[in-house]
């Protein structure tokens, strides 16, 4: 169970505003333990003169439909989504006390390498390193209209910030420096690593991988887990859990 709490009170009708406490997504994850993760959100509040929240865009509301078909969202459940003035953000409905469980999401929603491993590619990926078994399940489900993660992963960016999706011509204005090295070597390992998965699991087993698989969508999921993942890209805990790895999600209140 990924439990998400909040770190401090959260009023609805404070006397001072509070500032931001801690960041939503680690910026170095802790490990995962075997059943539990927990993390925290970021506390905002909007003033009387901030913009008022509006709808999100209709896919974000599509997933929390999602979430609320799976039993994560409840009636009971202090936030929601809206658009807030630095984005997507979650606007708390009622006071929330420091420490509260704002969400729980059960582990049959994330996508690790047990995932995988009960998947219908199980048995082809068990010779895999972790964050390969998962990038493949990835676009496998991502190409799959019956997916059972479809609407999350409708969610999810077409790219990441990361220079691995630079064009060309934006590499070519970091000739020289070390951070254009760095980047075409950890292009040329995820290359390496897609053409093995591609010659072994993938050409060979059509039946499972009837759509097309390009190194451009095996790059996609691994921008994906480097940007999303908890635990490290080498660590067998490797695992993404849906809502909590929405690295910009703030929570605001209503003043």
């Amino acid at each position: 169970m990924a439990i998400i709490t909040t770190t401090s009170p959260l009023l609805l009708h404070p006397s001072k505003p509070h500032h931001q406490l801690s960041s939503f997504l680690h910026k170095n994850p802790p490990r995962l333990p075997k059943t539990r993760l927990n993390s925290t959100i970021s506390l905002y509040t909007t003033s009387s003169s901030s913009p008022p929240s509006s709808a999100p865009p209709q896919q974000v509301q599509t997933f929390w439909q999602w979430l609320t078909d799976k039993g994560v969202i409840t009636p009971k459940t202090p936030v929601k989504p809206a658009m807030v003035p630095e984005g997507l953000g979650l606007v708390a409905q009622r006071n929330i006390s420091r420490n509260e469980v704002v969400l729980e999401i059960p582990n049959r929603l994330w996508i690790n390498p047990d995932t995988v491993a009960g998947s219908d590619i199980g048995n082809l990926c068990s010779g895999l390193k972790p964050w390969v078994s998962v990038a493949l399940f990835l676009v496998r489900e991502k190409l799959r209209k019956d997916s059972a993660w479809r609407v999350y992963l409708d969610v999810l960016p077409t790219s990441t910030d990361s220079t691995v999706f630079w064009s060309e011509q934006e590499l070519a204005e970091l000739q020289g420096s070390q951070l254009l090295s760095t980047t075409s070597g950890v292009k040329e390992l995820v290359k390496n690593e897609f053409s093995k998965v591609e010659e072994e699991i993938i050409v060979p087993n059509k039946k499972l991988f009837p759509s097309p698989i390009t190194f451009d969508d095996f790059l996609w999921a691994f921008g994906i887990l480097r940007s999303r993942s908890f635990s490290r890209l080498r660590g067998q805990n490797l695992v993404l859990v849906p809502l909590a790895d929405l690295y910009r999600l703030l929570v605001y209140m209503r003043m």
